[in-house]
């Protein structure tokens, strides 16, 4: 009731899975887990450390992986006295290790790093986690996409450019068009590895070279790499943006790919279509016969919003001035701002598809109303036939019957029988509309189970 933001709010069921990834909590979690790696890796390649304090360090390790909400308040205490908060992971590892025991290995703490070291890799993890995710998301929202872009394959519909009838297609094949834009911006999502840098304060590795020698930069990028991201060479302080960058604009993109969805969906539903076939609701304090496609308009507004600021965070990190300035540091805490309302389009039109029903028999007879969606097939089976007579089909201007009737007079004027042009059915118009769809829901089950499967 008192959240300032509706993520927090309104629309909390949707988006608490994510306090785990973007949280406050989240990101001290995350910094410790770097600082403690980093720790072994270091005490590793010094050789100072004895098997009892890597058993020690190893049990750390997993505690900041579990972290619990009190150790988090309690880096946030240390946060008050020092107003920074990676110094006050630092403090807080600092004690934990006097409480196990191990102060001779508190000077080792954070030794070499620059803050931005710790917190570049702590993002890119986050994102990663966030990835995985959604991931998730898409792959149930393209399931229910598939089932129904198979169940209609065969629904013949009114296709529509520029609002206005054109030719046939079917509900099936329109749905298949947007599975396949998912599929790809899925495949592009789940290849993408996120970056990460160690290289210390102005990023020419001079205080990591005292520590590790003239190879630092290659020890470090097998730290970094043992971390699952990708190493990324010549740095400033800050991890230059560019590869989060890449990963963000793909996330605008598949939030306006899923936008294109919601408003087909709408469109669709105020042609008479679809309509909502869940459980009974109110769709208007006054009219009573009112149930409106509330989930994709939800979802479109949030989608936009998402892909706005995805886009803006994207365009805007690239640029740091000279070797470091913090005005990137309170924008990346908004990644998890993004990635709620990207979350919540997603969900609502997924459950909008969960609830849908197909009025076929309504498409039927808008198709029925508009029989000069055979046109096309018409025209193009007369110039098959040497005889060029678009421009007296553009001259019929009758609708339903009547438009019939002036067409098989034009036809027979050219001295033709009209039974060899017009099709029989409206079905003999559409056609690779089945194939389409057969043939992206074989490669949407092709990749979702590759790379599930890991092997991207």
């Amino acid at each position: 009731m008192h959240a300032v933001s509706p993520i927090d709010g309104r629309y909390s069921s949707l988006t608490s899975d994510l306090s785990r990834i973007f949280s406050e909590y989240a990101l001290i979690r995350y910094r410790l887990i770097v600082e403690v790696k980093y720790l072994g890796f270091l005490l590793n390649n010094l050789k100072i450390s004895s098997n009892e304090a890597i058993n020690k360090l190893r049990s750390l390790e997993e505690e900041v992986s579990n972290l619990s909400e009190e150790g988090g308040r309690e880096v946030k205490r240390y946060e008050a006295k020092t107003s920074h908060d990676v110094e006050s992971a630092v403090r807080y590892l600092k004690a934990r290790l006097g409480e196990l025991g191990l102060t001779g290995l508190q000077p080792y703490v954070h030794l070499g790093l620059t803050s931005e070291d710790v917190t570049n890799l702590s993002l890119s993890l986050m994102l990663t986690d966030f990835k995985r995710l959604l991931k998730n998301e898409l792959n149930e929202l393209m399931n229910v996409l598939m089932k129904i872009s198979y169940d209609e394959r065969r629904t013949v519909i009114v296709g529509r450019t520029h609002g206005q009838p054109a030719a046939p297609t079917t509900l099936g094949k329109e749905f298949a068009v947007h599975l396949y834009r998912l599929l790809r911006c899925y495949s592009n999502i789940s290849a993408a590895i996120l970056p990460g840098k160690i290289s210390g304060s102005v990023g020419t590795y001079s205080a990591l070279v005292e520590l590790f020698g003239e190879d630092v930069d290659e020890a470090l990028e097998r730290f970094i790499s043992s971390l699952g991201l990708r190493p990324w060479i010549a740095n400033k302080q800050i991890l230059p943006h560019d590869d989060v960058s890449r990963f963000l604009f793909e996330l605008s993109l598949t939030c306006m790919v899923l936008v294109d969805l919601a408003r087909d969906l709408w469109l669709y539903t105020m042609l008479g279509y679809l309509r909502w076939g869940g459980p009974q609701r109110v769709g208007s304090s006054t009219i009573p016969h009112k149930v409106n496609p509330i989930e994709v308009e939800n979802a479109e507004g949030n989608l936009e919003l998402a892909s706005t600021l995805f886009t803006f965070l994207a365009n805007r990190l690239l640029v740091s001035r000279l070797q470091r300035d913090l005005s990137d540091s309170t924008l990346k805490r908004n990644y998890g701002t993004a990635a709620a309302h990207m979350i919540i389009g997603i969900k609502n039109v997924a459950n909008y598809l969960r609830g849908l029903y197909v009025d076929r028999e309504g498409i039927r007879a808008d198709v029925e109303a508009h029989p000069e969606v055979v046109s096309e097939t018409v025209q193009v089976r007369l110039r098959k036939r040497g005889i060029d007579a678009i421009d007296r089909l553009r001259s019929i201007r009758s609708s339903g019957a009547d438009y019939l009737k002036e067409l098989r007079e034009v036809i027979t004027s050219l001295g033709l029988r009209p039974e060899d042009f017009i099709p029989r059915t409206v079905e003999e118009c559409i056609g690779l509309s089945e194939k389409i769809v057969n043939r992206v829901n074989d490669e949407v089950v092709r990749v979702t189970n590759e790379f599930f499967r890991g092997a991207v």
